[in-house]
C-alpha cells in the first residue's frame, strides 16, 4: 500500500508512519510511505497518482489540511483521506472533502490500526454490488455508488450522488434487501429509508444529513438506537460527537 503522510510536527509524522507500517506489515501488506512536514512538499510531488491513502494533519502551518486534501482529491479521486488532529472541532469540515475518517491525535495509537483495517475492508467492499432484478433483466449496482435506498409504494428507488435522480428503480421491499448490507455499512433509519453510512455527514434533530445535501427523516422511536449504531460504526468518535 502506498501511503502519503503530512504533519508539520516531524515527531508525529514519524509516529504515524511507524504505526501504519507496523500494522499493515503484520498483515502481510507491503507498505511504501512518503512523509512530508509541509503542504508544499506534497504539492511538489509528481507521483501522487500511485498513492492509495493520505494521512493528513488538519492544522498545517502554511495551509489547511482540508485545502490540501481537496487538491489531492482533484489529482487522484480514488485517494482515501484520513485526517488526524488534536481538535475534534475540525471533524465536520473534514467530511466536506469526503474524508474517510477523522482521528484525534490523543487516540491515534488506539484508533489508527482499526482505521487501517476499515480502509482495507473498504477496498474489498468497493467491488461488492447490490443485485437488482428489473423484469427479466438483472443488473448489479456497486455499493459504493449507493447513497440511500427509498421505499416508494411497491418500488425501491436507489439514489446515488446526484440529487433527486435515482440510479435505478425496481419492484421490491426494504425488508427483502440482503442481510449482508448491514455488514457493508448500510443502516435503516426509518420505515422508508436505508442509508449508506459512509455518506452520512451528520445525524441530529431526527434527521440524517448526507454529504450530497440530502436530508432524510429519522424514526423518532428509534432515533437513539440509529444514532448510536452510526457512531459505533464510525468508531473513532466514541461518545464525543
Amino acid at each position: 500500500m502506498y501511503i502519503l503522510i503530512c504533519d508539520d510536527e516531524p515527531a508525529v509524522a514519524r509516529q504515524v508512519e511507524q504505526l501504519a507500517r507496523q500494522h499493515l506489515e503484520q498483515r502481510g501488506i507491503p507498505v511504501q510511505c512518503a512523509v512530508c512536514t509541509r503542504g508544499e512538499e506534497v504539492l511538489a510531488r509528481t507521483d501522487l497518482a500511485k498513492y492509495q491513502l493520505a494521512l493528513l494533519d488538519v492544522d498545517l502551518e502554511t495551509m489547511t489540511g482540508i485545502a490540501l486534501g481537496r487538491w489531492l482529491k482533484q489529482q487522484n479521486p480514488e485517494l482515501v483521506l484520513v485526517y488526524i488532529s488534536a481538535y475534534l472541532e475540525f471533524a465536520p469540515e473534514g467530511y466536506t472533502v469526503r474524508a474517510f475518517r477523522y482521528l484525534l491525535k490523543r487516540d491515534m495509537e488506539r484508533m489508527l490500526p482499526s482505521c487501517l483495517d476499515a480502509v482495507l475492508a473498504e477496498h474489498s467492499r468497493e467491488c461488492r454490488t447490490l443485485p437488482i432484478r428489473q423484469g427479466r433483466r438483472e443488473t448489479e449496482v456497486p455499493l459504493d455508488q449507493i447513497y440511500y435506498l427509498e421505499s416508494d409504494l411497491r418500488k425501491i428507488n436507489v439514489y446515488g450522488e446526484t440529487l433527486h435522480k435515482p440510479l435505478c428503480s425496481y419492484y421490491g421491499k426494504l425488508t427483502d434487501l440482503p442481510a449482508s448490507l448491514q455488514e457493508d455499512g448500510f443502516l435503516r433509519v426509518g420505515r422508508s429509508f436505508v442509508v449508506n453510512m459512509r455518506y452520512i455527514r451528520q445525524i441530529s434533530n431526527y434527521k440524517v444529513m448526507l454529504q450530497n445535501g440530502v436530508e432524510l427523516g429519522v424514526s423518532r422511536n428509534g432515533y437513539a438506537a440509529i444514532r448510536g449504531a452510526y457512531l459505533e460504526w464510525k468508531g473513532q468518535f466514541g461518545d464525543e460527537l
